[in-house]
């Protein structure tokens, strides 16, 4: 059975009988996986400092004969992200990268700039906090990196860049004149422009983006709806998220 190192970052574990966890990772040069941690409730050695969400570390991976799942050997710990668990919102938002990178890519797809995209958001997260703004910046690559990002300073279908009005249809990549378009729903020009601009911003940067809540609003739902063109299911924590937005006046 063969074997492989990664580096690797956590994004879920759950508990499998009375001492094993099964864990899904994803990892720079594997790409999402889930694997077997025999004992991982109970082994110091193997796997000090944990499995918690979002820690980052080497992943020791052995391959099984016949098993969908892999087994992890040891995962030698880098960083835990231990300021992200001391805020409720730099929480949320970590847990919500990790599960929209695990319902977007696929498995065992290997995706270095995603990795390393997902990395730089966890850093920026505990170092500068949590922000709307840097939030959609991070859809925005991640959609991008993966191909998927949508088309907002100009109609997807003729490339008219001067319409008066666009609708938004993530069917058909995102903005569309009106003359094209054949359903979707009016998207604002700030939400559009906004969109455009967080586009090229970087994590970093973003710490200096400052939305109006109106067309942070406008810019959340555009992107969730391209997301969920995308996947299978609901994010679960959306949910969590829309709570914190609504508690903060629509910030996160």
């Amino acid at each position: 059975m063969a074997g492989l190192s990664t580096p690797a970052i956590v994004l879920r574990a759950v508990s499998y009988g009375d001492a094993d966890r099964i864990v899904t990772l994803f990892g720079r040069d594997t790409g999402r996986l889930s694997a077997l941690a025999r004992g991982a409730r109970k082994s110091q050695r193997r796997f000090a400092g944990g499995l918690g969400l979002v820690a980052v570390g080497v992943a020791a991976l052995r391959e099984r004969a016949g098993a969908d799942l892999l087994t992890l050997e040891s995962f030698d710990v880098t960083s835990t992200h231990v300021e992200l668990g001391a805020d409720v919102a730099r929480m949320a938002h970590a847990a919500y990268a990790a599960e929209l990178v695990s319902k977007l890519c696929a498995p065992r797809q290997v995706e270095p700039d995603v990795y390393d995209g997902l990395l730089a958001f966890l850093d920026c997260l505990e170092s500068q906090g949590a922000s709307a703004e840097r939030l959609r910046v991070f859809e925005l690559r991640l959609l991008g990196t993966l191909g998927f990002g949508p088309v907002v300073d100009r109609c997807a279908a003729c490339g008219d860049a001067a319409a008066i009005a666009y609708r938004w249809d993530p069917d058909r990549g995102g903005a569309l004149c009106t003359a094209c378009a054949r359903g979707g729903r009016p998207i604002t020009s700030e939400a559009r422009r906004a969109l455009g601009h967080l586009a090229t911003v970087s994590l970093a940067a973003a710490a200096h983006e400052s939305l109006p809540p109106d067309v942070n609003r406008d810019c959340r739902e555009a992107l969730m709806e391209i997301i969920n063109h995308h996947i299978n299911g609901p994010l679960k924590s959306v949910e969590f998220i829309a709570k914190l937005s609504a508690a903060s006046g629509g910030r996160p």
